[in-house]
């Protein structure tokens, strides 16, 4: 019949012929090199599957650690509603930074909207800004009617009208997003755009590398990638200083978001791992043959499993980076 329900068994000979059928058929080939030229035309920040996963495991809209007011809080005793507590806590810690909340606000690094929820429900006038393309289309379907500039920050002045921003913002936030951005364009774009006696709100994690007591980085073995994110909080301070910029109130709150990372790194390794191993076990004991064929990949999505639950690890988070909230002004205005 044709309403009939399609097969759901995963017979080894049908996943083989799968594979096979598209890899070696003249018509699937064909298709694969158009796939692959699409992506390679389409940036990862325009379609960011991971953030849409984010997003649908979280309610609220924010992408960020969040913050929890009792930084012992064990991994247990964590839940997703508890998390998305801490993000809304997060988000408040951020609003407390904003002393002119009558003159506009960029929202830098907007993920899928909360921050400009929150913002424009305080009644500020308030501007997005991602060059993420599922991010932008979110946010014009959640929060319709706030402005969000499609691009990255680094070019939002060469995107935009000559001297549109010039001075306009009271109030610019970096949460969680400057870690993805060039230093150069950034300072280079804050100079024009921020409003004199105007804030520049950082919420983000810096690589300390002894800089935060004013000790020169340690030298050593270069770091595990996952060590490598996020700008050096040394050389930040120093970029700071050099293009007329200092901090007028800093807090660290790296206790206050590991009990997030804690609770990721507990699904991943009592579910997430423990998942893989046994798929992949069942396959080398029900299809041997087939496991064969796809050995080298199973393996792969192990090691990146087991890499991917070591970024999460908060423990060697604690020890290589520093999560601070900044309150940032011009000195030579």
């Amino acid at each position: 019949p044709a309403d009939r329900d399609p097969p759901t068994r995963l017979r080894g000979s049908w996943i083989l012929k799968q594979i096979l059928g598209r890899a070696l058929l003249p018509h699937h080939v064909v298709r694969w090199i158009r796939r692959r030229r699409s992506h390679r035309r389409v940036p990862t920040v325009h379609a960011n599957a991971q953030l849409l996963l984010y997003n649908r495991m979280l309610p609220g809209d924010f992408l960020h650690y969040g913050y929890f007011d009792d930084p012992e809080t064990p991994p247990e005793k964590v839940s997703f509603d508890a998390v998305h507590r801490a993000q809304l806590r997060y988000a408040e810690k951020l609003l407390e930074r904003i002393d002119r909340p009558g003159q506009p606000v960029l929202d830098a690094g907007s993920g899928v909207g909360g921050m400009l929820g929150l913002l424009r429900t305080a009644g500020c006038e308030v501007t997005g800004l991602t060059p993420d393309r599922f991010q932008i289309e979110h946010i014009g379907r959640s929060y319709p009617g706030i402005p969000v500039l499609h691009c990255r920050f680094e070019d939002m002045l060469a995107d935009a009208a000559p001297h549109r921003f010039r001075g306009h913002f009271g109030t610019v936030i970096h949460s969680e997003s400057i870690q993805y951005m060039q230093p150069r364009g950034v300072f280079a774009v804050m100079r024009e755009i921020l409003a004199p006696g105007g804030t520049w709100i950082v919420a983000d994690y810096f690589r300390d590398g002894g800089a935060g007591n004013g000790q020169p980085a340690a030298k050593g073995p270069r770091p595990a990638p996952r060590e490598r994110s996020g700008w050096r909080l040394d050389r930040f301070r120093t970029q700071l200083a050099d293009n007329g910029f200092e901090i007028t109130h800093e807090t660290d709150i790296t206790a206050n978001v590991l009990p997030t990372l804690g609770f990721a790194h507990l699904l991943a390794s009592r579910i997430g791992l423990p998942a893989v191993d046994f798929a992949v076990d069942k396959l080398r004991a029900k299809r041997p043959a087939l496991h064969y064929v796809v050995e080298n990949v199973a393996e792969r999505v192990r090691a990146a499993a087991r890499k991917s639950t070591a970024v999460v690890d908060p423990a060697g988070f604690a020890a290589h980076k520093r999560y601070l909230l900044m309150t940032i002004r011009r000195t030579d205005r």
